[in-house]
């Protein structure tokens, strides 16, 4: 009868270690002199976030810190961290930077500033695109990606208050708005930047501007009156006010939709002569 039972167990074994996952991947610029200290706090209340998104929507939270692996906040840290075996279709992928960036002249989104370690390098910094990071998400056939990048600049001494918000639930919905908010769309991978290229990123003393923002719009979701509310598009259209009403002179956020699934290679026509 017991081996009948761990017979059973082993043909599970593929399905129970395969269970749909939130992978939260952190990389964050803690060394900068300046904003170091803002991107550690900016880490810690996005991974508090998503340590409540994933409960209620029964997802396992696999969080990856990119600073703390071997080869710190580099190229090839990244690009381990996102290419991860670990990742399988259907899963969720959030990719989450905070630190410096600069903006290549053919997106409007911005590279990461990354560590460029080694005695001959020539560059202090090497950059990966938050495209590059899309990209290779794309091949893992997710059911959604968001890879976000919070590129601040410029420091500011307002502070925000926060904006009125329905209380007042009959019953807690947050597991329901939540499965609806991560789970109700069809796949896709978000692309974010926290500001406009060539616009300002502002921060202020205890964390960034955007991050703030994003925690409370998460936040507000959860009070929504109907499930029509409660889209992704609707959460960043949220974002962009709730900053907007501290820092009139914001110009939004950038997102970039593209599909979870890598374009398919076009076929080859051969001509018969």
């Amino acid at each position: 009868m017991k081996s009948y039972f761990f017979l059973f167990l082993f043909a599970l074994s593929p399905f129970i270690s395969r269970a749909q996952k939130l992978h939260l991947i952190l990389a964050s610029d803690y060394e900068n002199k300046d904003f170091g200290m803002i991107s550690l706090k900016d880490e810690e209340m996005v991974s508090t976030m998503f340590k409540k998104i994933s409960t209620q929507i029964g997802y396992h939270l696999q969080t990856v810190y990119v600073n703390r692996k071997v080869d710190g906040l580099t190229e090839k840290a990244v690009r381990n961290a996102v290419s991860d075996t670990s990742i399988h279709p259907n899963d969720i992928v959030v990719f989450y930077y905070s630190g410096f960036g600069t903006y290549p002249d053919n997106s409007p989104l911005p590279s990461m500033q990354l560590d460029n370690p080694g005695l001959f390098k020539l560059e202090k910094h090497s950059l990966v695109s938050i495209d590059e990071v899309a990209a290779i998400l794309q091949t893992k056939r997710l059911r959604l990606g968001i890879v976000m990048a919070d590129c601040r600049n410029k420091m500011i001494d307002r502070y925000p208050t926060p904006l009125p918000r329905n209380t007042i639930v009959k019953h807690d919905r947050s597991k329901e708005i939540l499965k609806k908010l991560f789970l109700g769309e069809p796949c896709r991978i978000l692309k974010i930047s926290s500001g406009q290229k060539g616009k300002p990123v502002f921060t202020i003393q205890r964390n960034s501007v955007f991050t703030y923002s994003l925690t409370e719009a998460f936040e507000d979701m959860l009070y929504a009156k109907n499930l029509k509310e409660v889209t992704l598009n609707n959460l960043l259209a949220r974002i962009n006010k709730i900053t907007k009403s501290f820092i009139p002179e914001y110009a939004g956020l950038s997102q970039v939709p593209v599909s979870c699934r890598p374009a398919a290679a076009k076929p080859v026509v051969k001509a018969n002569r």
